[in-house]
């Protein structure tokens, strides 16, 4: 048994070092992709759609994806689907369609990216409302 001042000494010494050392880091954040929709969206024949996914943590990129998993092209006065605000560092992408029509419904995919390359995944489904129209 160690004698009383040399318990003291290491109770002591354990307790400096203890109360020095810095707290735990905590584990990389989930990414968890919010769409503000919801899960599903009908949108009206040659209607207009606009989407919007936002992420609370700390992410390096936003994008969304179409149902075949490619990404969707940026803003173009021509294109009937696009996105908008995905570039990096922007928590929040926005998706919008334009003269929605049956080829466009399907899953659509907010995908996020950190910087430690953790990935978060969203999904809405878009269907058209109402009847249909045929296609040529």
């Amino acid at each position: 048994m160690w004698p009383p001042s040399n318990l003291a000494l290491s109770v002591a010494l354990s307790v400096a070092l203890t109360a020095a050392l810095p707290p735990p880091r905590p584990a990389t954040p989930a990414l968890n992709p919010i769409i503000a929709n919801g899960s599903s969206v009908a949108v009206p024949y040659m209607g207009e759609a606009f989407l919007f996914c936002w992420v609370a943590e700390p992410t390096r990129q936003v994008q969304w994806r179409d149902p075949s998993n490619a990404p969707l092209p940026a803003w173009s006065p021509t294109a009937s689907r696009y996105h908008l605000g995905s570039g990096k560092h922007l928590p929040h992408a926005y998706l919008l369609f334009r003269d929605f029509r049956q080829e466009h419904e399907g899953v659509y995919t907010c995908v996020a990216r950190g910087g430690a390359g953790q990935e978060g995944r969203a999904s809405v489904t878009l269907t058209l409302a109402g009847p249909s129209v045929p296609r040529p």
